[in-house]
This record gives C-alpha cells, sequence and structure tokens, in this order.
C-alpha cells in the first residue's frame, strides 16, 4: 500500500513539473520585455533632451555668428593656407560696432645714395624729379592714420590719410557691402585699384622699401582713382574672382607728374574716364604650398589736356606734350611655401608680375615753338621677380630683380625730332629685415640701380615701420 502512494506521488509530481516550468518561463519573458520597455522609454527621453539642447546650441550659433557679423565682419582670410583662401580679399575689413577703430602707421627711412637723388631718372620713362628714389640722410617717410569701422549691417567704412613729407593726401576714403550676398562685393569712394598684385598694397606692407620700376614707372606708387569696384567670387572647389571698377580717371597713368606733384585730369564731363578689368585663380597645392595668378587691364585717356611724356622733353630740349588714349595690360603671379602650412617660422614667398604700356593718340613737338603735331603709338613693358624667405620667426631676407623695356614708338612727322632710346633701364636689390613683433619691423636695403644710362647708382636704405592700434590682416 505504502509502496503504490509513493508511485501515485511521484507520478503527480513529474505530470506538474511542465506546468511550473513554463508558468516560470512566461514570466521571465515578461520581466524581459518590461525591461526592454523601459530601455526603450529612457533612451526616448534622453533623445529627446539631446535633439532640444543640439537646437538650442544651434541657434545660440547662429545667433553668435550674426552679432559677429555686425560687429566685426572677418577680413578675408589670408590665402594660401587653404585652398579657396589663396586670394585677395574683400579688404581690410575690422574691428568696433559703435566707435571707429583707429590705426596709425609711423616711418623713416635713413638713406645713402652715390648719386643725387634730385638728378634721378629712368631712361626713356621719366623726367628727372618725377621719380623720386628717396632722400639723403634722415627723412621722414610716409604714415598714415586709419579710421575704419561697420556703418551698420550692411556697410563697412574707412578712411585712410597719407603723411609724406609735408604733405597731406587723402588717399582711400570708401565704404564697401557687408551682406550683398552670391559671392558679390561693392566698393565705392577712393581706393586702390584692385589690378596687378603690388598695386593694392600700402607702402607699409611692401616687402620692399621700394616699389618696383615698372610698378612706379607705369602707374606711380599706387595707382587709385575715385570710382565703383564689383567683384565676384565664384562658388568654385577653387578660388576664383572677377572684378571690375568704373573711375574718375584722374591719375596716373592718364596724367602725369611734374616735379613730384601729380597734375590731376579734370575732365569736366559726365560719364566714366577710366575702367579696369581683372581675375583671379588660386588655392592649396598639398598641405605646403599655395599659389594666386592674375590678369589685369586699363583703360583710360588723357581726356581734353595733354601732359610732357616719358623723358622726351630731357631728350629734345624742347617743351613736347601727348593726348589721346592710354592701355595697360598685366598678369602675376604669386606662390607661397610653408612646411606643414605654418607660415609661423619659415616661409617663402616669390612674386613675378610683367606689365605693358600702350598710348596711342598724338603728339605735339616744340609746343611753344614749332608745335608739330602727328600721330603718335608708343608702347613699352616691364617686369620684376622678386623671393622672401622667412629663415627664423622674425627674420627674413629677400632678393629682387626688376628691369624695363623701352620698347618702340611711332610718331609720323615727329619721330626725326625725337632721339631714338636703346636702353633698357634695370636694377637689382637685396634687403634684411628684423620683425620683433607684428607692429615692429627694421629694414636694411641695398639697390644696385641702373635705371640711368651709363650711370650707377649704389643706394642703401635703413628703414623703421611701426603699426599702432588696430590693423588688419594683409593680403595675399
Amino acid at each position: 500500500m505504502f509502496r503504490s502512494n509513493r508511485i501515485a506521488a511521484a507520478l503527480l509530481l513529474a505530470s506538474g513539473l511542465p506546468c511550473g516550468a513554463q508558468a516560470q518561463s512566461r514570466a521571465e519573458l515578461d520581466e524581459i520585455r518590461k525591461q526592454i520597455q523601459e530601455v526603450k522609454d529612457a533612451y526616448e527621453t534622453r533623445l529627446q533632451a539631446l535633439e532640444q539642447r543640439l537646437k538650442e546650441a544651434e541657434a545660440t550659433a547662429v545667433e553668435a555668428q550674426r552679432q559677429a557679423a555686425q560687429a566685426a565682419p572677418a577680413a578675408a582670410p589670408p590665402a594660401g593656407e587653404a585652398g579657396a583662401s589663396a586670394t585677395q580679399g574683400r579688404g581690410q575689413i575690422t574691428d568696433n560696432r559703435f566707435n571707429p577703430a583707429l590705426s596709425v602707421i609711423l616711418q623713416g627711412t635713413y638713406g645713402d645714395l652715390t648719386e643725387s637723388p634730385h638728378d634721378y631718372a629712368v631712361t626713356g620713362f621719366a623726367d628727372p624729379e618725377k621719380i623720386d628714389p628717396g632722400s639723403r640722410g634722415f627723412a621722414l617717410g610716409e604714415s598714415e592714420i586709419s579710421f575704419s569701422a561697420n556703418i551698420d549691417q550692411l556697410f563697412y567704412g574707412n578712411l585712410l590719410i597719407g603723411f609724406h613729407e609735408d604733405e597731406v593726401e587723402v588717399e582711400e576714403a570708401f565704404f564697401q557691402t557687408l551682406a550683398l550676398g552670391r559671392g558679390f562685393n561693392v566698393k565705392a569712394g577712393r581706393f586702390f585699384s584692385g589690378i596687378g598684385y603690388q598695386n593694392v598694397l600700402h607702402p607699409h606692407a611692401w616687402d620692399f622699401y621700394d616699389a618696383a620700376l615698372v610698378q612706379r614707372s607705369f602707374l606711380g606708387k599706387n595707382y587709385g582713382d575715385d570710382g565703383l569696384q564689383l567683384t565676384w567670387v565664384a562658388p568654385l572647389p577653387v578660388f576664383l574672382e572677377l572684378g571690375g571698377e568704373l573711375g574718375a580717371g584722374r591719375t596716373l597713368p592718364g596724367a602725369f607728374e611734374e616735379h613730384t606733384e601729380l597734375v590731376e585730369v579734370d575732365r569736366n564731363k559726365n560719364g566714366v574716364g577710366a575702367y579696369t578689368l581683372f581675375a583671379r585663380v588660386g588655392g592649396d597645392l598639398g598641405i605646403s604650398n599655395s599659389y594666386r595668378l592674375g590678369a589685369s587691364y586699363l583703360d583710360t585717356s588723357t581726356g581734353d589736356e595733354s601732359f610732357a611724356l616719358a623723358d622726351f622733353d630731357t631728350r629734345t630740349g624742347l617743351e613736347n606734350a601727348f593726348s589721346g588714349d592710354v592701355q595697360l595690360y598685366g598678369v602675376d603671379l604669386v606662390w607661397k611655401w610653408a612646411p606643414g602650412g605654418n607660415p609661423a617660422q619659415r616661409n617663402l614667398k616669390v612674386v613675378a608680375e610683367w606689365m605693358q604700356l600702350e598710348r596711342d593718340g598724338d603728339f605735339t613737338f616744340d609746343v611753344p615753338g614749332a608745335a608739330i603735331t602727328d600721330d603718335f603709338k608708343l608702347r613699352q613693358s616691364g617686369w620684376y621677380v622678386q623671393s622672401v624667405f622667412q629663415f627664423l620667426p622674425e627674420w627674413r631676407v629677400g632678393l629682387r630683380y626688376d628691369g624695363l623695356d623701352s620698347g618702340s614708338f611711332s610718331g609720323g612727322a615727329n619721330e626725326a625730332n625725337v632721339p631714338d632710346v636703346d636702353y633698357d633701364p634695370w636694377r637689382w636689390s637685396a634687403m634684411a629685415d628684423w620683425n620683433p613683433s607684428e607692429f615692429s619691423r627694421i629694414r636694411l636695403q641695398y639697390n644696385h640701380d641702373k635705371s640711368r644710362e651709363d650711370v650707377t647708382d649704389h643706394q642703401v636704405f635703413l628703414q623703421y615701420i611701426f603699426s599702432l592700434g588696430v590693423h588688419g590682416a594683409h593680403r595675399f
């Protein structure tokens, strides 16, 4: 009896095991499902919180960018350090939203020249005293005072006044747009033209004490005009900028200098007296190299006035005059190298530029006497190559070679009256400068100058350049 009861109990227990195990399995599954749902709920809550934080951060960033754009819109980045930045940028747009930023540039020199600067000339290109190579002894160089600020959220303004010896000149006074969009920018007022490479740079930003012979002979220290400039940067992987200017044509090369005083053209008419076109392309070549290639064109005229041309007065010993059209063509190339793309320790810059100037009009020989007038054409050119190497953070050295081609002219009945020139002026220069900081520079330069036929002028200049106050980064 006892044995049969044990067997029955065993059978009953065996039959109940699957039911208990099944019940336990369901409980575990329910628990797992519950935990999964809790994780999902927590994940959704956290994800929503993160998305909200992201929206708030994006809104804050947009507002900060808007305020920064109003307070101090960025000037064009120095190119060559990133692909599209290999450009001559939008201009020196600086600082203060409410008060103009003030910048002062102090320059001074000591010059030692074997030939008198009062007799200086560039044979075939300029009379004595029309181009100033620099003074003997101590001299105050060109100093500048600049005021710049955002006018509002749409416009930026800049006023730059230059001081040279006892002369005061408004070099630039312009406004330009900040939010035109689609790569367009407009500048209006008085400004240095965007043609070429060196022309747009102020003297304190030059890599040498003086400008190249071709720049000085064709455009003066800087070609600036009163007018309007429009530029467009294309939305491309490489930097491409197209630009044009309409101006009054008040200065060189449509006007001339006489005894170091600029004779400006008073056209006394409506319309445009000069226009320019320029294009630039640039970018990075790997990490350490960048380039910029440019082409320029300038078209102007003397208007209804006439001026002494080149050094024809010196050659003939009589007063002569030219009136007519003037065209200038130019190409320039800038290449920069910096190890790893960091120019702070070492960098090398090479610049080459070529210009050709053509004059087409009427030439009058012996104005107060015979006054023989006939058709006239003159074509001249010039170029330079310069290299500057920063071998230590505070030290740079540079070499430059520049020359001019006297070209050819046809003067009709006056060809026999004007002696031909068979000489091409040239010069080479070497410099070294010390830059304790971005605000100071001390430079020593030597020129072996063969601007005058049969004359060699050994020129040594010691120069200081000091910057006070806020000053924007220079262009590429």
